[in-house]
């Protein structure tokens, strides 16, 4: 089992990133903030070795992206949608991602650290060697999500939802896991003893018994 995500490779020297980002643009190598104005629809944005500190991409659609060995910095993604993105080797610290959608996306060694993510969206992505740590996940959709050498550590996993998600080996340690939902596809995954009553109540609650006085 692949621990750690490999990290994105970037380049000593960066390039200054162009004031504006248009549609089937490519950055290769470019260092971009937050001055770099983003329009409400992107289109084939690819981006390889880059960094984007302190952006504000909220609500920001971006259709056919690809990122490969990319490190996303203090950006605001909240409410973006991500949908069918390709991400390789790429890095989210201290993002906000809440309510974002990254549906169909594949995830191949990302990491996400200390970020707040709730109500994200994870919908039918695939997801490889992905550590997500530290981060708050509350009310996540992670419905059909297929999860490979993965970890979810020191999250907040309350209240999300694993539907039909294919988890087999995913780290869980650390977690919050209350009123998860979909508990019984997190067969196969990794847990703490601490872990033990909150996923065993959710297990219960579908398996439909009740806990009476008599």
């Amino acid at each position: 089992m692949k621990l750690v995500p490999d990290p994105p490779e970037t380049p000593a020297r960066f390039d200054r990133a162009p004031p504006v980002v248009e549609h089937e643009m490519v950055w290769d190598g470019v260092d971009a903030g937050a001055d770099v104005e983003v329009p409400a629809h992107v289109a084939d944005l690819d981006l390889r070795e880059c960094r984007w500190t302190g952006a504000d991409l909220s609500g920001r659609e971006f259709t056919g992206l690809r990122a490969r060995d990319t490190r996303f910095v203090h950006c605001d993604l909240s409410g973006a949608v991500l949908d069918d993105a390709v991400l390789r080797r790429v890095t989210f610290t201290d993002c906000r991602l809440t309510g974002a959608s990254f549906a169909g996306a594949q995830l191949d060694d990302v990491r996400i650290t200390d970020c707040s993510a709730d109500l994200t969206a994870f919908r039918m992505a695939r997801a490889t060697a992905t550590l997500v740590e530290g981060t708050s996940l509350h009310g996540a959709d992670l419905y059909s999500l297929t999860a490979v050498d993965c970890a979810f550590l020191r999250c907040d996993l309350g209240e999300a939802s694993f539907h039909e998600a294919r988890m087999a080996g995913t780290r869980l340690h650390g977690s919050t896991l209350d009123d998860v939902r979909g508990a019984m596809s997190l067969a196969g995954t990794r847990i703490s003893a601490d872990q033990l009553v909150p996923l065993g109540v959710a297990l219960l609650g579908v398996l439909g018994v009740e806990v009476t006085e008599a």
